[in-house]
């Protein structure tokens, strides 16, 4: 197995094994301590990963950037209706996999590290702004609202749609929630 695989592992297990933590003994109750001694790891290899203890939370949010590029080059769909709602659609399977997660992380985010998670959402809007420029670009879509507008509007619905499944309990349907609500949107974004 190649070096960089093996951290990756490391850090995978970092995390979730902080997830485990937070969720049995509250966020604030969890050490640092208390996660390396979990993992059976060395403190210095708990900060060579994470700067802060916050940042296990904000990990999510750089995992689904990953995430977002893997979707966008295996993607074959050239209608950007259709490739945009794929696109949110495997991230929010990190959500409906990790439900009790999403919480805790949203919380947890906002109360931290804000500045921190503005960097992820920057980077999201980004790639969003390119994926519909290039449709444009090449003809495939037609509007008359720029791209990184449609980008911020977009990023506002997945992050509502997010905090309404959240406050709602796991119990509603992440995807329908969003795909409502894009719906309603893309009529406006659409040329006619």
């Amino acid at each position: 197995m190649l070096r960089h695989e093996r951290k990756k592992e490391l850090k995978q297990k970092i995390f979730l094994t902080s997830i485990k933590l937070f969720k049995e003994y509250g966020y604030d109750n969890v050490t640092v301590d208390k996660i390396v001694s979990t993992c059976g790891i060395a403190k210095g290899t708990f900060f060579r990963y994470f700067p802060k203890k916050e940042h296990v939370l904000l990990h999510l949010g750089q995992t689904q950037n990953d995430l977002i590029m893997e979707v966008i080059q295996k993607q074959q769909e050239k209608n950007l209706k259709e490739r945009l709602k794929l696109i949110f659609g495997e991230m929010f399977k990190v959500y409906e996999e990790h439900g009790e997660l999403l919480q805790l992380t949203l919380s947890e985010t906002i109360r931290a590290a804000l500045k921190e998670e503005s960097t992820n959402i920057s980077k999201f809007h980004e790639v969003l702004t390119a994926v519909i420029d290039e449709s444009i670009q090449s003809g495939l879509f037609q509007s008359h609202t720029e791209p990184k507008h449609i980008a911020s509007v977009l990023v506002g619905i997945y992050f509502n749609s997010i905090m309404t499944w959240s406050i709602a309990g796991t119990n509603e349907d992440l995807k329908e929630i969003f795909h409502t609500q894009f719906e309603i949107v893309w009529k406006g974004i659409e040329a006619q």
